[in-house]
């Protein structure tokens, strides 16, 4: 099998629903947050399966209700089984290995703006890189993570995170590159995210086709103009 035949696992590790996105509750209420989280990882999904790369996707959560979604994109499910995302990733990373995985690639579910193109370009990346690392919009996060082989570097989700990955890189003595995206770069946690999100108007996201059906982005639009 030649590198540019290996397989590449994607993993989305995806939080319970209970607790979604508690930072949007004066804009939404509880179960259209619950919604809005659902569309983000369909959004996420849909890229996914759009890519140009041989790969398989595995959605990890402890929620139940993820299975189906991960099964209408043809991923695959992984029951969470253990606390904080560092462990959740890397319980998918050996799940991914002992299937064969030759990389994986960590997204969150909650960018909605990814597109295949942001995702082929980091496996290109990934041809001579053992670590492609993503930005999030402050920089301090890390919205997508490429390792090559899948257990080259331990993962440092968590404050400054995007830092900590390229400080274990240089570290480990391992290459690695930076691949910043706007795409990728969003990631939907606050009110000011959302409102940005929404200036964007991604009419052909799933996550804000639900946002106009159930009026927030009209409501917002008449906050912003006072």
């Amino acid at each position: 099998m030649t590198k540019d035949h290996m397989a590449v696992f994607v993993i989305i590790p995806v939080k319970g629903l209970d607790d979604a996105k508690s930072r949007l509750s004066s804009l939404l209420a509880d179960d259209e947050r619950k919604q809005f989280c659902l569309k983000m990882l369909e959004d996420v999904l849909r890229t996914v399966k759009s890519t140009k790369q041989p790969h398989e996707t595995v959605v990890v959560s402890k929620d139940p209700m993820m299975s189906k979604i991960a099964k209408n994109f043809d991923a695959a499910y992984l029951k969470e089984r253990k606390r904080g995302l560092n462990k959740t990733v890397s319980e998918a990373i050996d799940w991914c290995v002992e299937r064969g995985a030759a990389s994986v690639l960590v997204l969150p579910a909650d960018i909605p703006l990814v597109e295949p193109t942001d995702l082929n370009r980091m496996f290109i990346l990934g041809e001579k890189a053992s670590m492609v690392v993503s930005p999030s919009k402050d920089g301090k996060g890390t919205n997508a993570l490429l390792l090559t082989p899948p257990n080259v570097s331990p993962t440092f989700y968590g404050p400054h995170s995007f830092q900590r990955h390229i400080k274990e890189a240089s570290k480990l003595k391992i290459r690695f590159r930076r691949y910043r995206s706007p795409g990728i770069a969003l990631d939907i946690d606050t009110v000011e995210d959302l409102t940005y999100f929404i200036s964007l108007k991604a009419k052909d996201t799933s996550a804000y086709k639900l946002l106009e059906k159930i009026g927030v982005t009209t409501k917002l639009e008449k906050i912003l103009m006072g």
